[in-house]
């Protein structure tokens, strides 16, 4: 009897050609297949894990650079490199200058703050070289000149432009360009309101061209600049205030009257009020009596304002020492005080 196969041992898979038994692939064998053919394990390995180049970590890393935290910037502070912060009184001198160049010249213009500084005067010509064509003088006097207005070309040869009818410009900026004596004595006219703009009192001495002649007038060793932005229709320019004083208040802000150190009023006491013939007061004598038709303890009223004024006080007639005094007994009005 012919033997057959073991039903218990598996039989091997033939391959292909049925001649040979092929031996199970692990998963690590697996092909996978592509156009060219299928791939093996290391190729399918070096796509998913690429093999560094040699030497590659070889190098060795360089350290990070140490860098030390810089400081928060202090808001409290004003650096000495850094222009000092602008005083809000500088937009109300601000608003007065536009309202300077609209009542004067006619120019609608809006007048900004854009920078504030204190400075050297002796600084000032190098800082306005090359930038002012016509600098107002102010002063009370034509000897005593305390503040300056600086226009830069442009916006001096739109005001005289706005004065002589034209629009925006004369036409006549150009290199070596320069005011003439009849452009000074037209901007003198037209600029006369600018000295109470900057503050009461100032009135505009001169139109000057020259800036290390009109630097050397503020007798001061420091003068605070503020920079203003002008802009109008066709116009974007700025000016300069310039003023020999050292505090923000006394430069920016309208003068403060200076009041009395002592306030005196008038008061006047009155008795009583008494109408007579006029005979009776020619024929008074020494030793005559007039009789008030008032008792004995009627008070006495203190008149504000002189002897039509407004009764304010009531008191009684006496003395002290060796003058006539009024003892306030009663208040008949309340007075306003200022702070």
């Amino acid at each position: 009897m012919r033997s057959g196969p073991d039903p218990k041992k598996k039989p091997d898979r033939p391959v292909e050609d049925g001649t040979e038994t092929a031996v199970l692939e692990s998963e690590d064998d697996f092909k996978f297949p592509t156009a060219r053919g299928v791939l093996t394990a290391d190729e399918i390995e070096a796509l998913l894990r690429p093999t560094l180049p040699q030497g590659a970590l070889e190098d060795v890393p360089i350290p990070p650079e140490n860098i030390t935290p810089k400081p928060p910037e202090t808001f409290d502070q004003t650096s000495a490199n850094q222009p000092d912060l602008i005083p809000a009184a500088s937009q109300a001198l601000a608003a007065r200058l536009s309202m300077a160049l609209g009542k004067g010249t006619g120019l609608k213009a809006a007048v900004s703050p854009s920078q504030f500084a204190t400075i050297e005067r002796m600084t000032l010509a190098s800082l306005l070289h090359g930038k002012s064509s016509a600098i107002a003088c102010l002063g009370v006097s034509e000897t005593d000149i305390r503040a300056l207005v600086c226009l830069p070309p442009d916006l001096s040869d739109a005001i005289i432009a706005k004065a002589c009818g034209a629009s925006g410009s004369t036409g006549r900026i150009g290199d070596g360009w320069a005011l003439s004596a009849i452009d000074c004595a037209l901007l003198e006219q037209l600029l006369e309101p600018i000295g109470e703009a900057v503050r009461p009192g100032l009135t505009l001495q001169s139109i000057e061209t020259d800036i290390p002649y009109v630097t050397s007038l503020l007798p001061v060793q420091q003068v605070t600049v503020t920079e203003f932005g002008v802009e109008a229709v066709g116009i974007h320019s700025d000016l300069a205030v310039i003023q020999g004083e050292l505090s923000d208040a006394e430069s920016l802000m309208p003068a403060a009257v200076s009041e009395p150190s002592q306030v005196t009023a008038l008061a006047t006491a009155r008795l009583a009020s008494l109408s007579v013939p006029l005979s009776r007061i020619t024929a008074l004598k020494a030793g005559s009596t007039l009789l008030l038709g008032l008792p004995p303890d009627q008070p006495v009223e203190l008149l504000s304002g002189g002897r039509d004024g407004t009764p304010a006080y009531e008191g009684r007639m006496g003395r002290k020492g060796n003058k006539v005094a009024i003892k306030i007994s009663k208040k008949l009005r309340a007075f306003k005080t200022d702070a």
